[in-house]
């Protein structure tokens, strides 16, 4: 937690992260634990700021050959399309972004010259601004490893935990993502229930 707040709060100070839009992209990342490509796609026609709700897994940003970048929509994915809460720090972020109004149509993350991230640029992109603060291990999927770490660590079942990143098997969250050694359950209360007395 304490490393998570401090690359947030150091790649605000970061010029080249800052020209890159990386701040608030890193903040979508965390917030709904999305991949690069996905959080690319993002549209603001699928946020509701009042709501603090955003509808995602409903397209990706991929290269396509002799297309460049184009948005492919859920139908050609294996993507879940579903509707997170949002944190409200990641609310604010938004509102403040949407106050310039929408801009390249309607995708909120667009890549600092115009039009769609390449994602593979982003993931590079996101690596520079990692390196920078620090954190030379880190990779853009390690974002999504957080967001699983600490639902894991606040006793979220990974049925629960499943349609933040959009795991269509809650299985997927608990093998690959949960940290079986911070498991805390509440079994042994259960288990007081065969005790006849």
């Amino acid at each position: 937690m304490a490393e998570v707040r401090q690359l947030r709060a150091m790649v605000t100070y970061d010029n080249r992260a800052i020209a890159r839009d990386l701040p608030d992209f890193i903040d979508i990342m965390l917030a709904t634990s999305l991949r690069v490509g996905e959080a690319a796609a993002i549209r603001w026609s699928s946020i509701d700021l009042y709501a603090g709700t955003i509808q995602v897994g409903d397209g990706i940003v991929v290269r396509a050959r002799g297309e460049g970048t184009i948005v492919r929509s859920a139908e050609s994915n294996k993507l879940s399309p579903r509707t997170l809460l949002l944190p409200t720090w990641c609310v604010e972020m938004l509102q403040r972004r949407s106050k310039g109004g929408p801009s390249n149509g309607d995708i909120v993350f667009q890549a600092p010259k115009g039009g769609l991230r390449d994602p593979s640029n982003t993931s590079a992109d996101l690596k520079d601004a990692f390196t920078d603060a620090g954190y030379e291990w880190l990779m853009s999927h390690s974002l999504r490893r957080t967001v699983a770490t600490l639902m894991s660590k606040a006793g979220l079942m990974a049925l629960e935990a499943s349609d933040q990143p959009g795991h269509r098997r809650p299985s997927m969250m608990s093998d690959r993502y949960f940290d079986r050694s911070s498991y805390i359950t509440s079994g042994a209360m259960v288990l007081e229930t065969l005790n006849d007395e």
